[in-house]
C-alpha cells in the first residue's frame, strides 16, 4: 500500500472514525451519573452564567451555536433514555449539542495528536504513535461522564499551541499564531496556562540563559509575551463578567482527602505521572513541566472534585505528549549506535 494512502487511512481511522465512535458510546450507550441540571437551555444558562463558569465563554458559546444548527437543520438527536432524570427539562437537542461539538473537537484533536506524534514524517511505528492517540481518544471520552461544553475544545487549543510551539520558526507569523492560540484557549479554560508551562518547558535552557546584555533572547521575549496574553485575557474575562467566583467556585480540600471517589481520582493522576517517571526515557523537559504545572495539582486539591478525571486529563496529555517524542528520540539515538562504523 503507498505510503500517502496509509497516512490518510490513518488519519481517517484514528482521527475521525474512532473518535466518532467512542463519542457514540459515550454519549448513548452510557448516561452520566454526575453532570445534571444541564441538558436544557434554561439548565445551561443558570449554570454557565454564573460562579468561575461564566468565564468559560468560548465553549459555552460554540455550545449554543451548535444547539442553533440542530434546530434550524433538524440535524438527528442523541440522548439517553434516563435525559429527563438528568434533567426536567432535558432536552434532545440540546443533549446531542454536546455530543456533536465534543466529538468534533475530539475528532480535530485526535487528527493533530497524529501530527504532533509524526504522522506527517511517515513515521508507521504503532506503538510510538498510533498507540499513544488511541490511548488519549479514549481516555478523554471516558472523562466526559462529567458533561461539560469546553473540554475537548481545550484539548485541541493545547494541540495547536504544542505544534505551534514545538515547530517554531521564529517568525511573526508563528508569534502571531501562538498568541491568538492562548488567548482563544484563555476563553475556553484556565488551563490555557499550561501553554505557558510547555512553551517554558521545552525551551528552558534557552529562557534559563543569562542575558550577557540587557537584551533578552526570542526564546524569553515570546514567552513574555503569550504570558501577557494570557494574563490580559484572563483580568479582562473578570473586568467584563464581574469578579464573583473569580479564581474558584469553593474550597473542597475535606472532601478531597475523605472521599473515597476523590482519592481514586487523585490516585489516578498519580498513577500515570509514576509510570511516565519510571519507565524510560525521561527528560529534564518532562520534570521541569512537572515542576512547573505542580501548582495546577494543589489547587485541584483545595478548589476543584478530584474525582473529575478531565481536571487532569490536559496535564496528562501534554506528558504523553513529551513522553512520546522523547522515546521517539532515544529510539533513533538507539538505533544509530548500533549501525556498524566503517
Amino acid at each position: 500500500m503507498k505510503t500517502n494512502t496509509i497516512l490518510f487511512l490513518r488519519l481517517f481511522l484514528l482521527g475521525c472514525i474512532i473518535p466518532i465512535i467512542v463519542s457514540n458510546i459515550v454519549y448513548t450507550g452510557f448516561s452520566t451519573n454526575y453532570t445534571v441540571s444541564v441538558f436544557s437551555k434554561r439548565g445551561f444558562e443558570h449554570q454557565y452564567e454564573a460562579g468561575i463558569y461564566k468565564y468559560r465563554v468560548l465553549g459555552n458559546t460554540t455550545l449554543l451555536k451548535t444547539y442553533d444548527l440542530i434546530k434550524r437543520y433538524d440535524l438527528p438527536t442523541f440522548a439517553p433514555r434516563s435525559l429527563h432524570l438528568l434533567d426536567m427539562a432535558g432536552d434532545p437537542q440540546f443533549y446531542s449539542a454536546y455530543f456533536y461539538m465534543n466529538t468534533f473537537f475530539l475528532c480535530l484533536t485526535s487528527m493533530l495528536l497524529l501530527i504532533i506524534l509524526g504522522v506527517h514524517r511517515k513515521n508507521t511505528d504503532f506503538m510510538m504513535v498510533d498507540l499513544p492517540v488511541l490511548f488519549m481518544c479514549f481516555l478523554i471520552g471516558i472523562s466526559q461522564y462529567v458533561v461539560v461544553p469546553y473540554d475537548t475544545l481545550s484539548y485541541f487549543l493545547l494541540c495547536i499551541a504544542v505544534i505551534l510551539s514545538i515547530y517554531d520558526n521564529g517568525t511573526l507569523w508563528n508569534l502571531l499564531g501562538l498568541c491568538t492560540v492562548v488567548i482563544l484557549a484563555t476563553l475556553t479554560r484556565e488551563t490555557a496556562a499550561f501553554i505557558l508551562s510547555f512553551y517554558f518547558a521545552i525551551n528552558y535552557k534557552t529562557i534559563l540563559t543569562k542575558p550577557t546584555t540587557l537584551k533578552i533572547n526570542q526564546k524569553q521575549a515570546i514567552l513574555i509575551i503569550i504570558t501577557a496574553c494570557f494574563i490580559f485575557t484572563y483580568i479582562g474575562l473578570r473586568w467584563v463578567f464581574g469578579y464573583d467566583h473569580a479564581i474558584y467556585e469553593a474550597l473542597v480540600l475535606s472532601k478531597n482527602i475523605n472521599q473515597p471517589d476523590a482519592i481514586l481520582g487523585m490516585l489516578f493522576f498519580i498513577s500515570i505521572a509514576l509510570i511516565i517517571f519510571i519507565t524510560k526515557a525521561v527528560t529534564k523537559e518532562i520534570s521541569v513541566f512537572f515542576v512547573v504545572t505542580f501548582p495546577y495539582v494543589l489547587f485541584v486539591l483545595l478548589f476543584a472534585d478530584a474525582w473529575e478525571i478531565r481536571l487532569w486529563t490536559p496535564l496528562i496529555l501534554l506528558l504523553i505528549i513529551m513522553k512520546v517524542r522523547a522515546s521517539q528520540s532515544l529510539t533513533i539515538q538507539e538505533t544509530l549506535s548500533e549501525v556498524p562504523h566503517a
